[in-house]
């Protein structure tokens, strides 16, 4: 990507950049390679850039929904292992397109509910609107699920029992959750 202020600078650019490549014997990619403006936008590591956003392209969305469809087939039983397989896809999806500067919010939001869809499809080996009222979002946060808009708007700290919040609620949250995961250790409070 180079940076130019004007429609001549960026044409001398691209003539350069292509000199300099022929002399390495490299080429550039006719369909990767334009000139437009920040305006109109472009593509640029797995960003859709433009004056006005800054969201996940298309082809970064497709791959993330590929990923969760992998985990959340609806013939494999829905357990904590399937969140626990989750929930690092999500925290790296977040991290990278939640970023202070990303106008995401709104697709975080769409592809948390494509995800809880997806769960509770796999639960009850259905997909139907019914089964919402069955199994709320709060159950989901019960067995530890990261959301991708939780993760933008900082509050995926929440839910660790070393940061300064996770002295309240969260800590509580975890605590509760592996105590149905683990059996309890000898002379913990558990046992």
């Amino acid at each position: 990507m180079v940076l130019c202020q004007s429609q001549a600078q960026a044409q001398e650019a691209l003539t350069r950049v292509q000199a300099a490549l022929g002399d390495l014997g490299l080429s550039l990619s006719p369909e990767k390679t334009r000139i437009t403006t920040f305006r109109k936008g472009y593509a640029f590591l797995g960003f859709v850039l433009s004056r006005r956003s800054r969201r996940m392209r298309p082809k970064s969305v497709k791959k993330f929904k590929d990923q969760v469809r992998a985990f959340t087939r609806r013939k494999h039983n829905f357990d904590r292992s399937v969140i626990a397989k989750l929930n690092p896809l999500i925290r790296g999806t977040g991290h990278y397109f939640g970023t202070s500067w990303s106008t995401n919010r709104e697709r975080f939001n769409q592809l948390d509910s494509w995800v809880r869809m997806r769960l509770r499809a796999m639960k009850y080996q259905r997909k139907s609107r019914h089964d919402n009222r069955k199994l709320r979002i709060k159950s989901f946060v019960r067995l530890g699920w990261l959301t991708l808009e939780s993760i933008l708007l900082g509050h995926a700290n929440a839910h660790r029992p070393d940061s300064p919040q996770g002295a309240s609620t969260g800590h509580r949250l975890m605590t509760h959750w592996w105590r149905f995961d683990l059996p309890p250790a000898q002379g913990s409070p558990g046992a």
